[in-house]
């Protein structure tokens, strides 16, 4: 990781041997007005995802999520997020295209991040409440969830009265 700093500035270089395959570089610049930072790799590793995760979760209410598929990263705003859930041990979101994406972040995490576009409808499961195609009841006190890109779910008994308020039935 490489913070960027002006060519005239006051800089404080500390170095630190992070890993055995990563080096780390932070240089300090009083006259900056944001921070930057640039990575540079040979490739993408789950080390990588994680670091880039942790980053862009540095603020509140996330503009953005970064997500894996295919061994590539990709930038995904939240209004493309139709749903996020818990598949075998791999946080999974979907977008509008009802493509699949892995995330490195608990899901817990990922709901802190978002707006109040989000509701939990379980305990593994976060949807845009402003992507839901349509409800019906289902077993148990439960609910069925579809989303208009098609990718359904549930909804638990334990969320089903906040969901419920959110959208004001």
């Amino acid at each position: 990781m490489h913070l960027n700093c002006s060519s005239i500035c006051d800089i404080i270089l500390l170095q630190k041997k992070a890993r055995d395959d990563m080096r780390v570089k932070v240089e300090i610049d009083t006259n900056l007005t944001e921070m930057t930072a640039t990575i540079h790799t040979p490739k993408i590793t789950p080390q990588l995802t994680s670091l880039v995760t942790t980053l862009e979760g540095a603020e509140d209410n996330a503009s953005f999520l970064v997500a894996k598929r295919d061994d590539k990263l990709f930038v995904i705003e939240p209004n493309q997020i139709e749903i996020i859930r818990i598949e075998g041990n791999d946080i999974i979101l979907y977008n509008q295209e009802a493509q699949a994406f892995t995330l490195a972040k608990t899901l817990q995490d990922i709901y802190d991040s978002l707006s109040d576009n989000f509701v939990r409808v379980s305990k593994s499961v976060i949807v845009n409440i402003n992507r839901v195609d349509h409800l019906s009841n289902s077993f148990n006190s439960t609910m069925y969830i579809a989303m208009k890109n098609g990718v359904s779910d549930y909804i638990s008994r334990k969320y089903l009265g906040d969901f419920k308020k959110r959208l004001g039935i």
